[in-house]
């Protein structure tokens, strides 16, 4: 395991005897001491000789200076270092006292039974090798149980401090840049690790390894930077609590074969996950931490064990919304869905760390982590600082029982905030919000309302005086003023803060304009009624009324502008807008609107917006099935329900814009049309709502074709496909430019569009996704700059063909959720794709994908460049965060300077393998990636030659011709002719590699062909 010391320090029987020959060297040259304390270099010239002369209990003082000795403890006696010259004072900072082990090698302190060492500055261990051992370190503990306490531990060989079958104490040391582990533990240790820094050092900060199962207590430490996991749990187990882990280069905690209970840890920017469990069917305890900003996952646990953390901004994430799938499986290793994370009580939102640039990672006081933790009792906050609020548990290193208690400079007096004035009608109920008010200290607040002022007349009380949200009624006009005092645990108070709340004298009035009117004819005389319109007050009221639109032919007006119930003479065709407005002799309503809808047959079968409608809706409603619906430029704020077939036509790319609303609010939706629905085409289409179902076009049961559209701007969905296979199999959607949405788009519940030819870029979290067993066609599309071009949530079945996908951070990921094997169904097929430049890796199957998976005649070069560190990159990679169990062929493809790998078969760790995914490849160039192969071995077939890429200028993303002799280049790439079948028995016939556009004709030509 590459986290494992480079040797075991297994001891031998030469170690046993090294150590034997020291100890009587060290008794040999031992004098009689009656002191209890003994002074070095004043009573003894080295340390070794007043250990050696010092009994059971004594001390040995040190003063400043570097001293060459490897030390052999002695029991029950402590070693102190930081004593100046003539030991009248002692601190280790001032007055450091360095033992310096590398003149004679091995270890340069070996522990002792009830031994300590206090104050000293450990370098330059180097390792011996004996037989088939190493003995050395900085500190090296054979069994015995010393107390390690305030050193310094730096630079030794091979790590900072070795157990084996010990028992010590180690805590409040520093210990940073050793040549592997910060501290090393085997064979049943039971170590209590606290209040370290281990930092710096070239393997894991904390590792673990031996036969026998160890035990740990690994407590308040601050692990950083270390070159392999801060903690490498391979064989041990026991409590992490309330460590700070942050920039190791691999995992921050990483478990192998014993599940430890990791709780009230603050995890950050650590280089694999935050927490790693290599052993899927561990269910370690992961309780009660913060895990943000680390290279892959925050918790790769096979989804089991955790509950009550705060994840954020995990493999790339950065602060994402949690109602997006994408969002979420990254913070857990491709588990959990929007829903099923919320029932593991964790949180997925910024900790607001105090500054995180500088590593303070305490909270601030409105940090959502506060108070979040599981809430027994067990796990209660108990020291304030560096807690804040009340005693439930705060997520992170600064939370729970086992903080370290922390002196606050000042005790600030929290602030009142008592909300916004208020204007009110007589006999409304007034809420109070004092819940802007806050402690700086991070203290909980108790709320202290009062009523102040109020009119003469009134008896008005409030419900609550303590509540966050004090009420009373208004009872009669006038001003009421109310006053709010906020009080800190400690009895501290805030300044008060008044707010107003004043009456309204009187309530507008409501206009009310009837009913829409659909089936009127030319030359009816309508009219309109007004009479439900009312005044609370019960004042009388004026009418108003004004057509506001009318079609362009039209010269219609109203009878009497001012009649409660006016008519109007229709004398064109198409659609009437009347407004009116009602006044109570005080104010105006709010105006209501009534549409006049003149039922007829359109001219020619077209209706015009906005010479004849004045909204698209309004041209809809109107028309009758087949009839073309012609919008000109401009601005449409609507959203449309098309439920008919009819065909709609932008003219000069007019916008229709959804307003961006909260909710599954779509800006167009075609439901239930079946294959009957009809055309749109040339619009800007924007505004889709903010919720999980909402879209720019919402396409339910229903087969339209849409054409030539901009799709951009939209919340959530750009497009969104759904419904049974039979009515969505002839959905065209072509030839449009589909960008800058949270998702371009979407296929579900069965759906099976064909999707072709358009540029769909630049969205935010998905280029084209799938999800609940859709089937689309995804063919000939250029998908760039998405996080993800093409994506699987659920169990789907794309067809992924003739497309350029480039420049996403991830090409293809088919990452389902569902590990249900009655929902495997068809293969999913990715052919005669060009795959390239994408920054993470070019196609990745997860270890939760059940379906087979057919790779074909696709170019995939040059993916991972920018994220080349992560293992998870690649051009193919197979099995993530688990190996597979799928199956895949791939055959005819070309796969070359891929960084990390050509193709990946994830197969485990190195204590757990398996076999991983089948892949059966066969006749595919794989060539010049940093390794070829990683997880599996070259098909029989497979080759690996430059395969002689040739660019054409007149063509897009030209740059993979393949050179031919008959299409004029100097020699054949040896790509040509190189396939499993025929080019037409393999549908590529019609297709080329030339760059003089002839198809590929015999045997196929292995990787992407372009069109003719």
């Amino acid at each position: 395991m590459k986290n494992e010391m480079k040797k075991k320090h297994q001891p031998s029987a030469l170690t046993a005897c090294y150590f034997f020959v020291i100890l009587i060297v060290g008794l040999s040259l031992a004098g009689k001491s009656v002191a209890a304390t003994i002074c070095v270099p004043r009573d003894y010239s080295t340390i070794q000789k007043a250990v050696d002369a010092a009994g059971n209990g004594d001390k040995v003082r040190v003063s400043q200076g570097t001293y060459y000795e490897n030390i052999t403890m002695k029991k029950g006696v402590t070693l102190e270092g930081g004593w100046n010259k003539n030991f009248s004072q002692r601190d280790i900072s001032s007055y450091t006292t360095t033992i310096d082990g590398g003149k004679k090698g091995g270890w340069v302190v070996s522990g002792a039974n009830k031994a300590t060492l206090d104050g000293f500055t450990i370098i330059n261990g180097k390792a011996i090798e004996l037989e088939n051992s190493t003995i050395g370190s900085g500190i090296y503990c054979l069994s015995t149980s010393p107390t390690i306490i305030n050193n310094v531990i730096k630079a030794n060989e091979p790590s900072g401090i070795y157990c084996s079958g010990s028992s010590a104490v180690i805590m409040n040391n520093v210990i940073s840049n050793n040549e592997e582990a910060g501290i090393y533990l085997e064979n049943g240790c039971s170590l209590k690790i606290k209040e370290n820094t281990i930092r710096n050092n070239k393997n894991a900060g904390i590792g673990t390894g031996g036969n026998a199962t160890s035990l740990f207590d690994v407590r308040n430490n601050i692990i950083n930077n270390n070159a392999l996991a801060g903690i490498h749990a391979k064989s041990a187990t026991g409590t992490i609590f309330n460590n700070i882990i942050y920039k190791n280069k691999d995992a921050g905690i990483r478990c192998e074969n014993m599940p430890p209970d990791i709780v009230n840890n603050t995890i950050v920017a650590n280089g694999q996950a935050g927490i790693a469990v290599d052993d899927p069917s561990l269910r370690p305890l992961i309780k009660n931490n913060i895990i943000t900003h680390n290279v892959d996952s925050g918790i790769r646990a096979a989804g089991k064990g955790y509950s009550y953390n705060l994840l954020a901004s995990n493999n790339m994430t950065d602060n994402c919304n949690t109602d997006y799938l994408w969002c979420i499986r990254r913070q857990y290793g491709t588990y959990e869905d929007e829903q099923s994370f919320l029932e593991h009580n964790d949180i997925i939102a910024d900790p607001l760390y105090v500054d995180a640039v500088h590593h303070d990672y305490h909270l601030q006081p409105t940090s959502p982590a506060i108070d979040a933790g599981d809430p027994d009792s067990k796990f209660h906050d108990m020291n304030f600082p560096p807690s804040m609020g009340l005693s439930i548990n705060d997520m992170g290193a600064y939370g729970g029982p086992f903080t370290i208690p922390e002196k606050r400079k000042s005790n600030d007096p929290p602030q009142a905030h008592a909300g916004p004035s208020q204007q009110v009608y007589v006999g409304d109920k007034v809420i109070l919000d004092g819940s802007g008010s806050s402690d700086p200290n991070g203290d909980p607040i108790s709320y202290y309302w009062k009523l102040i002022s109020r009119p003469e007349a009134s008896t008005a009380k409030l419900s609550d005086p303590k509540a966050v949200n004090a009420t009373f009624k208004a009872d009669v006009p006038g001003n009421y003023t109310a006053q709010l005092i906020v009080k800190d645990q400690k009895g501290k108070s805030s300044d008060p803060q008044k707010v107003q709340t004043s009456t309204l004298s009187n309530h507008p009035p409501i206009a009310n304009a009837g009913e829409v009117i659909s089936h009127a004819y030319l030359g009816d005389t309508v009219r309109f009624f007004g009479g439900a319109s009312k005044d609370i007050d019960g004042d009388s009221l004026t009418y108003q009324w004004e057509l506001t639109f009318r079609p362009s032919a039209s010269h219609a007006v109203l009878s009497d502008p001012h009649a409660v119930n006016p008519n109007f003479v229709v004398d064109a065709l198409g659609c009437y807008v009347a407004r009116l407005v009602v006044n109570d002799g005080k104010k105006n309503s709010i105006p209501d609107m009534v549409y006049v809808n003149i039922k007829h047959n359109a001219i020619d079968g077209k209706r015009n917006v906005p010479g004849e409608y004045p909204t698209i809706q309004t041209a809809i409603d109107a028309a009758d099935p087949g009839d073309d619906i012609i919008v000109q430029n401009g601005t449409y704020k609507e959203n449309i329900v098309i439920d008919k077939a009819v065909n709609l036509i932008g003219v000069g790319w007019p916008t229709i814009d959804g307003g961006s609303k909260e909710g599954d609010i779509n800006t167009m939706i075609i439901p239930y049309l079946g294959d009957r629905a009809g055309r749109v085409e040339g619009f800007m289409i924007k505004g889709g709502g903010k919720g999980s179902m909402g879209h720019g076009i919402d396409i339910w049961d229903s087969a339209p074709t849409l054409v030539n559209n901009k799709i951009t701007g939209n919340q959530h969905n750009g497009i969104g496909i759904h419904g049974n296979g039979m009515l969505t199999r002839k959905t065209k959607i072509y030839n449009n430019d589909i960008y800058d949405n949270t998702i371009g788009i979407g296929n579900g519940r069965s759906s099976r569009a064909h999707i072709y030819n358009n540029h769909i870029h630049n969205n935010r979290i998905v280029g084209v996704g799938s999800r609940g067993l859709a089937a689309p066609v995804i063919d000939g599309n250029y998908i760039y700059g998405n996080h993800i071009g093409v994506g699987c949530r659920e169990v789907a079945f794309p067809r992924i063909k003739g497309n350029h996908i480039f420049d996403n951070v991830c090409g293809i990921a088919i990452s389902p959720i569902s590990t249900i094997k009655r929902f495997v169904g068809e293969d999913i097929v990715i052919k005669n794709n060009l795959i390239f430049n994408n920054h993470q890796c070019g196609v990745s199957i997860t270890s939760l994908n059940l379906s087979k998976v057919i790779i074909s005649n696709n170019t995939i070069d040059s993916n991972n460049h920018q994220y080349a560190h992560k293992d998870r990159g690649g051009g193919l990679v197979f099995g993530w965060p688990y190996p597979g169990s799928f199956t895949a062929v791939v055959e005819n493809n070309i796969v070359t300077n891929n960084m990390i790998g050509g193709i990946i078969n994830h197969t485990g760790t190195e204590n757990f393998p398996t076999r991983g995914a089948i892949i059966n490849n066969n006749y595919n160039n794989v060539w010049n990636n940093t390794k070829d192969y990683v997880g599996l071995t070259n098909g029989d077939k497979d080759f690996s030659q430059d395969p002689q890429f040739i660019s054409v200028a007149s063509e897009k993303n030209r740059s993979y011709f393949l050179s031919q002799q008959t299409s004029g280049q100097d020699s054949n790439s040896p790509c040509v002719d190189a396939g499993s079948n025929t080019a037409t028995k393999l549908g590529l016939g019609n297709s080329t590699t030339r760059t003089d556009k002839k198809g590929d004709s015999g045997i196929v030509d292995t990787g992407y062909h372009y069109p003719k």
